[in-house]
């Protein structure tokens, strides 16, 4: 079963997301040990999108969905009216490089790629729709080396 809202392209909306997934978690009955990274993940990617996606047809809304898979969940958000982002091909951090020489950025999708079991990114020309999934579960292995 899946449920799906659209969010306002503001940071204000987080706490909405928030009820959201919350919301769906309590009424699915997804185990809560994976809501605190499934909000991050959601946070991370919506907060790109409102960031980045200035650019987006003005009035224009993030859809989140959320589908309650075996032990956990499998969450979509779909951004219109953008030009394409591929952020499951962006390189991770250089978290090996003294402070000084890194640089600003990237350092939430690199966590991303280590606390969700599989991320992939899809872009819908006839909408301009960026589309990211992802799975979070118990079982699951945390994607390590990326899509």
């Amino acid at each position: 079963m899946s449920e799906s809202r659209l969010f306002r392209r503001t940071f204000d909306a987080l706490p909405e997301i928030f009820g959201f997934t919350e919301t769906f978690f309590a009424r699915q009955g997804v185990d809560r040990e994976i809501l605190i990274t499934v909000d991050f993940v959601v946070e991370e990617l919506f907060t790109n999108m409102v960031k980045y996606g200035a650019a987006a047809d003005p009035g224009s809304e993030v859809r989140i969905e959320i589908e309650a898979v075996e032990g956990g969940v499998e969450v979509l958000l779909a951004d219109s009216g953008v030009e394409p982002f591929d952020v499951t091909g962006v390189p991770d951090a250089d978290t090996g490089a003294p402070i000084e020489e890194r640089r600003p950025g990237g350092l939430g999708l690199h966590l991303i790629r280590r606390l969700v079991d599989s991320w992939d990114y899809e872009y819908v020309v006839e909408r301009r729709e960026s589309r990211i999934r992802f799975k979070k579960t118990l079982a699951g292995k945390a994607a390590q080396d990326g899509p």
